[in-house]
């Protein structure tokens, strides 16, 4: 099998129905057959979580990959690290197990990479409402952007003429990264040590990868233009803090030194992160068989931090 182009980097900790979801949207992806993989980092989660990605990767078209380790607290940073570790395609694009793709969405991902850039995009947050909604036919239909609040397309667009902006005018630690949708050569990752773990529990990680990145000569593009995530709702995480105002992180954020590699970072994982997936089979429709499409078509509200 030729080496993928893109590694789709998928960061999850609990939430199994929302993971379920996430993935299916990557079955469905047009125009990218056999230009991806899927690596699945997970943050200690249990049995349940675990399983949808080995019942995922049975039916899969695609490689799949596996990694966990044991719940230490909010630990994305070591998540990501650990997954870029098992990544083979040398582009990466990041996001989370509570996010559905729309069907282009890898492939303008793929036809707006450039060297020497890296980028960001952000997501359509649902409500709860809405993301109850969000079933094996909306899915299928690829009419996420119907169950969009009008408030949050808004939101959205505005940002997306700010990003494009920002692009233009080449603005330091502007368009800003988000997690949920990024891309960056694996290349520049091992050049800067991927992410810093020593931030441990929500927040900062990201602008901190970024601030590095820019150390490092790479510029931000967006991608908004052309595809957004859509993040289904579910509760704040424990260590959640809006602007991480008083959280250690925001205090180590801010007096960390501007150099381009951290010390806690990819280096760690290189060599040592064990796939836990026996490699998936390669279908030849890339179609999930009946009864995973009748698991899917009743999505439960459970939620977990």
């Amino acid at each position: 099998m030729p080496q993928p182009e893109l590694a789709v980097l998928i960061s999850a900790y609990e939430r199994p129905a929302h993971l379920r979801r996430c993935l299916f949207s990557l079955m469905l992806q047009e125009e990218v057959a056999g230009r991806f993989e899927v690596v699945v980092t997970d943050d200690g989660s249990s049995s349940a979580t675990l399983d949808v990605v080995r019942e995922f990767a049975r039916e899969a078209a695609f490689p799949v990959k596996l990694t966990t380790h044991r719940h230490d607290g909010f630990r994305l940073a070591r998540c990501r690290n650990e997954g870029i570790a098992l990544c083979t395609a040398p582009y990466v694009l990041m996001s989370d197990g509570d996010c559905v793709f729309p069907r282009d969405h890898l492939h303008c991902h793929l036809s707006g990479r450039r060297q020497g850039f890296f980028v960001a995009g952000d997501c359509f947050r649902l409500s709860e409402v809405a993301s109850a909604q969000v079933d094996l036919a909306a899915i299928l239909s690829d009419r996420l952007m119907e169950k969009v609040h009008a408030q949050e397309r808004r939101r959205l667009g505005w940002k997306t003429a700010r990003a494009i902006a920002y692009t233009r005018l080449q603005l330091r630690m502007l368009p800003r990264l988000t997690g949920c949708n990024m891309a960056v050569w694996r290349d520049d990752l091992l050049a800067v040590n991927g992410f810093d773990e020593r931030f441990v529990g929500w927040g900062l990680e990201d602008r901190d990868i970024q601030r590095r990145l820019e150390t490092l000569g790479r510029r931000c593009r967006t991608i908004l233009p052309s595809t957004a995530a859509f993040h289904l709702w579910h509760p704040p995480v424990e260590s959640f803090v809006r602007n991480n105002v008083g959280t250690p992180n925001l205090a180590y954020y801010e007096s960390n030194s501007h150099s381009v590699r951290c010390l806690q970072g990819l280096a760690n994982h290189l060599g040592r992160v064990k796939d836990l997936l026996e490699p998936s089979c390669n279908r030849s429709t890339g179609m999930p068989p009946q009864g995973l499409l009748e698991k899917l078509a009743a999505p439960s509200r459970q939620s977990t931090s």
